[in-house]
């Protein structure tokens, strides 16, 4: 299989999973760095579904090369690495560097696709949130600068725009609404959001 410059989108349905890197070796490997949304062990232990993923997949599409199977998968020096069929050398992998990596979804057992959807909905729901203001009473007093959305109590961290200061706001609480204002916070508890 050789390389294909025009495969730059993938077909209607994929689910991405991460972006390569660097080349590792000279048999073609490229290091695999999975989005942040399938990149989380579970609970349990058990291997981020990013890793349960490709190994499952009979085929990715990547962009610069199409669609290529999974030669291997192993770790090393505890990054993720990646051999592809038709990329054999380190001259084929070098042009295939920064490139994103997608899957099928419909390839995959129905419970590893409907696990895959429903970590890559929660890290969008996650960037949704992230840059929107936070406000105490309707005067904006932030942004939230993070989301940990995936426990049993999801959470957003906020930038404080007085000082340097960040504060943990829990999203289930009775005093916090999520609104299209955006983090609205009503009588909230006293030094929450710092001294006070």
């Amino acid at each position: 299989m050789a390389l294909d410059p025009t495969a730059t989108v993938p077909p209607e349905g994929y689910l991405r999973l991460g972006r390569l890197g660097r080349t590792f070796q000279l048999e073609g490997a490229l290091r695999l760095a999975l989005d942040a949304a399938v990149s989380y062990e579970g609970e349990d232990g058990a291997e981020p579904v990013g890793v349960r993923v490709l190994q499952g997949a009979g085929q990715l599409f990547v962009t610069g090369l199409g669609h290529a199977r999974v030669r291997e998968l192993f770790a090393s020096g505890g990054s993720l690495m990646l051999k592809l069929e038709g990329v054999r050398d380190r001259t084929a992998a070098q042009r295939l560097v920064n490139a994103t990596v997608w899957v099928d979804p419909a390839a995959l057992a129905a419970g590893l696709a409907e696990e895959l959807a429903a970590e890559i909905a929660a890290g969008d729901e996650e960037e949704r949130l992230v840059g929107l203001p936070v406000l105490v009473d309707g005067a904006r007093v932030g942004e939230v600068s993070g989301a940990q959305l995936d426990g049993p109590n999801p959470l957003v961290e906020v930038a404080l725009d007085e000082g340097a200061a960040r504060a943990l706001l829990p999203l289930e609480a009775p005093y916090v609404a999520l609104t299209e204002a955006g983090v609205e916070l009503t009588d909230p508890p006293a030094g929450l959001l710092g001294p006070g």
